[in-house]
């Protein structure tokens, strides 16, 4: 994570359109944990896998090495949880496997720094100490699946996994997560978030999704290009060079 307190990811891997829902209908009150049931994926696998073959997203992905990247931006609703409601209001965390089944371990770095995206989120958005069935809940609670398997109540990884997300809630400035921001208010925090996220929302309908230089629906153009296109189509001046 670049900025535990700001919530700025490693990474930015944003799904297309057609995989969330734009806002939120209600407001953040829990964090959903899911695992990958895939090994070794990448944020990046979990967007193009969503992008071409499941009608499915969620907020965050914790890779193998701890990496964090996120796939739907905070103020817009994920379709992870099976349930409208949920989905406007929580947020989604997958978590890689270093193994398959029946096992589908997860690494050290993953646990750890997902614990740790847990805290931060908590504490960005006033949901209190991380604690399972109130503000953290498995993706198992509003669906008929075992997921997220060992982070689970029963998996190997659980009590180490809400251990040590309470520990860095308790902990949050020993030693100082982030010293760019080491006294922000919640309030302060939250219009950080908030101008950060429309900050993407400007810099993706400039310039297509995660800033990747154009719309896959026009092209890999961005909108200043399909403008010019445009015009140049209907005999309008191309105005290009004397802007």
């Amino acid at each position: 994570m670049k900025d535990w307190n700001a919530l700025e990811p490693d990474k930015y891997a944003l799904v297309g359109g057609h995989r969330f829902t734009r806002g939120r209908t209600r407001p953040i009150d829990r964090i959903v944990i899911h695992h990958n049931a895939g090994v070794n994926l990448t944020t990046e696998d979990c967007r193009d896998l969503w992008n071409n073959s499941r009608e499915a997203s969620a907020h965050y992905q914790v890779e193998r090495d701890g990496t964090i990247g996120q796939l739907v931006n905070d103020g817009d609703t994920a379709w992870h949880a099976a349930n409208a409601d949920i989905n406007a209001r929580s947020i989604g965390i997958e978590h890689a496997n270093i193994g398959g089944p029946p096992r589908w371990q997860i690494s050290d770095e993953t646990i750890e720094n997902g614990a740790r995206l847990v805290a931060a989120l908590c504490r960005g958005y006033n949901l209190g100490r991380p604690t399972w069935g109130r503000n953290v809940f498995p993706h198992s609670a509003y669906a008929s699946t075992s997921c997220p398997h060992q982070l689970a109540p029963g998996g190997e990884d659980h009590a180490t996994y809400m251990a040590r997300a309470q520990w860095w809630f308790d902990n949050w400035n020993t030693p100082n997560p982030s010293p760019k921001e080491p006294d922000m208010s919640p309030e302060d925090r939250a219009l950080l978030i908030e101008t950060r996220d429309l900050c993407r929302f400007i810099r993706d309908q400039l310039a297509g999704p995660g800033g990747s230089g154009g719309w896959p629906q026009g092209g890999k153009r961005t909108l200043y290009d399909l403008a010019s296109a445009i015009a140049e189509i209907e005999g309008v001046p191309n105005t290009r060079d004397t802007l």
